[in-house]
């Protein structure tokens, strides 16, 4: 007579379940402590300089604020009928000047109009340099000591006079721990000219919060560029006997939160920033 075979019933002995809840720990310690390794790696190095955290470049949080910024300033710039771009060099139409960088405003500046350009020649509103000059009583106790040729402010103006964003960039060299470090800050904010108030993201608590903006930061050494961030002035013509300049239009380099600029200084090419504009008096 042939023995019954007898099909094990399906499951796990307590030994097996034991052992197995084991090495699934053992497998889940592993992955947490390597998923933690990894975002350890991947943390982005930041410094603290002046209040403000800025994030050492290339930074790819830094990119996707600059790419909002560049996206609200160019629809600010599409639909103005005016650009005011302060600073930078070659902002003089007198060869005297022109190499030196100019002024940019101060960050505290946001006023909603140009009292001054109202009932100004209105071929004139349409030059950097002009609108300085006519505007010199409110732009004065704004402007900067020290300029730096990549500082700037750049004023989107609807007529004559009424501003609707004011975008600034500054550069700062610093010692951080020891090291020179450059720093880099944007920020871009909408004014409601009506009000005279500035116009605020939903999650913005108070009025000195820019709307957009980022900040970073290179070792002295690799901040370098083949096109330095910051601005260079145009002129079509520049007539200081008697006063008939023109300015045509303005380059401007922002400083790009995703690029290694120059880590190597003998590379053969520089980096190049993606947001380089040329900006006409008028559009």
């Amino acid at each position: 007579m042939k023995p019954v075979s007898r099909r094990r019933d399906a499951g796990f002995s307590l030994p097996e379940a034991i052992a197995g809840f084991v090495i699934f720990t053992i497998m889940m310690g592993a992955l947490t402590y390597a998923a933690a390794a990894l975002f350890k790696f991947q943390s982005q190095p930041s410094a603290i300089y002046g209040g403000q955290t800025y994030a050492l470049a290339p930074s790819l949080g830094s990119f996707q604020q600059a790419v909002s910024l560049q996206t609200a300033f160019a629809q600010a710039v599409d639909q103005a009928d005016n650009l005011i771009v302060i600073g930078g060099v070659r902002s003089s139409p007198t060869a005297a000047n022109a190499d030196l960088p100019a002024s940019a405003l101060a960050t505290t500046f946001a006023d909603a109009s140009l009292s001054a350009a109202i009932s100004s020649d209105p071929f004139q509103a349409y030059s950097s340099w002009d609108q300085v000059q006519l505007n010199s009583l409110q732009f004065s106790p704004y402007f900067t000591v020290n300029p730096d040729p990549a500082d700037f402010t750049i004023l989107t103006v609807q007529g004559q006079s009424r501003i609707t964003s004011i975008t600034q960039q500054r550069r700062v060299t610093a010692t951080i721990n020891g090291l020179n470090q450059v720093l880099y800050q944007v920020t871009s904010q909408t004014i409601d000219w009506s009000s005279g108030s500035p116009v605020l993201l939903p999650n913005a608590q108070t009025g000195t919060t820019p709307t957009y903006g980022y900040a970073i930061y290179y070792p002295a050494a690799e901040d370098s560029w083949a096109q330095a961030p910051g601005v260079t002035h145009y002129w079509y013509r520049t007539d200081a006997t008697w006063d008939r300049d023109q300015e045509g239009p303005s380059r401007v380099i922002f400083a790009d939160p995703y690029v290694l600029a120059g880590q190597d200084p003998q590379a053969p090419i520089q980096s190049v920033s993606r947001f380089v504009y040329f900006l006409p008096q008028t559009r």
